[in-house]
């Protein structure tokens, strides 16, 4: 990754120039080997730098983790979103991303209102880079159920929370470390609020 800081300054400079402003900008223009080339033919900038760039920028768009996958949604809830097409967290994030649209939802699936406010948690937080479905279940047992609550949230704290919930580690196989979680918050400002919870 220490291409990224060679000439950082100019080469920001540059992608700015040509109005590349976000990290979607970043993604729309590299999407392929051929606008990779292509890309360096109109801005002169290193293929390698450009491929290391797209990397990253790829690493922060959350993957999609499949609902069955969580053992915090009950089984019949699972059977009723798969039934309805609802197979990932993206496809879940449309129907449970505002209130209106967890009421309407909640009585088109007949759910209760723990069940939406249980999805709408765990889509929020499988927004997040490296959340899978174990890790989002264990932040949702814990005081930290929200990217929201994530973003304003002390290290220390965090970690220390969650170790406490995952005591025998009940809902994460995983090695959690606290510089981890200084990461993790530090990656969380970059995600918006786009869950009303």
């Amino acid at each position: 990754h220490k291409i990224l800081l060679d000439d950082i300054e100019a080469r920001f400079a540059l992608l700015k120039e040509i109005r590349i402003n976000t990290m979607h900008d970043i993604h729309q223009v590299l999407k392929t080997k051929p606008m990779v080339d292509q890309f360096v033919k109109n801005t002169g900038l290193p293929f390698d730098y450009l491929i290391v760039l797209r990397r990253e920028v790829y690493s922060y768009e959350p993957k999609p983790r499949k609902i069955q996958d969580f053992s915090s949604i009950r089984e019949d809830v699972k059977t009723k979103l798969l039934v309805d097409g609802i197979k990932t967290t993206v496809h879940l994030f449309e129907k449970v991303a505002t209130f209106a649209l967890r009421h309407e939802f909640k009585k088109e699936m007949e759910l209760t209102n723990d069940d939406v406010v249980l999805l709408a948690k765990l889509t929020d937080l499988c927004r997040l880079r490296y959340v899978n479905a174990d890790f989002a279940t264990l932040l949702v047992n814990s005081d930290y159920d929200t990217v929201d609550k994530i973003k304003k949230a002390n290290h220390t704290e965090l970690y220390q929370n969650i170790m406490d919930v995952n005591t025998g580690k009940t809902f994460y196989k995983g090695k959690i470390g606290l510089k981890d979680m200084e990461f993790f918050i530090h990656d969380a400002r970059f995600i918006s609020s786009a869950i009303e919870l």
